[in-house]
């Protein structure tokens, strides 16, 4: 039960819950009328396994930055909950069960837009994090 509770910290559960909002939000506002059904139902599911998978893949690759922060030394991976393999296998397959939950079904335009942000978060905002602040941008 730890390592199951290890592995959902991994996830960002609050930061991960905002972006299942702003998914619900854009649907809406892009689906007229606002239908809550097959569609909507696999957006939030493989947005919600992209954003989870990518916060445990943030979380792997900033391990040892994290582990000398107050604020994130008691992150799974530097207490040493999760070891870094575990963390990145479970990143990959959230991530990989979310762009094929978005490919199959919803359409390839949504999961090729989900897989460019979690390859801009992972590799252009993560990284520059420590550089500037402009990487919120």
């Amino acid at each position: 039960m730890k390592k199951f509770r290890a592995l959902i910290e991994l996830t960002k559960p609050r930061l991960t819950s905002l972006v299942i909002f702003t998914t619900w939000l854009g649907f809406a506002v892009a689906s007229r009328p606002m239908t809550y059904g097959f569609i909507f139902f696999h957006t939030v599911i493989g947005s919600w396994l992209l954003a989870a998978g990518a916060a445990a893949l943030n979380q792997y690759m900033e391990r040892d930055l994290d582990a000398l922060m107050r604020r994130t030394m008691t992150r799974p991976l530097p207490q040493r909950r999760v070891s870094p393999k575990e963390a990145l296998s479970f990143g990959i397959a959230l991530c990989g069960a979310g762009f094929i939950e978005l490919h199959w079904f919803v359409n390839a335009l949504t999961s090729a837009l989900g897989l460019l942000t979690l390859v801009s978060y992972l590799f252009l905002y993560t990284p520059m994090k420590t550089k500037s602040s402009l990487c919120t941008l």
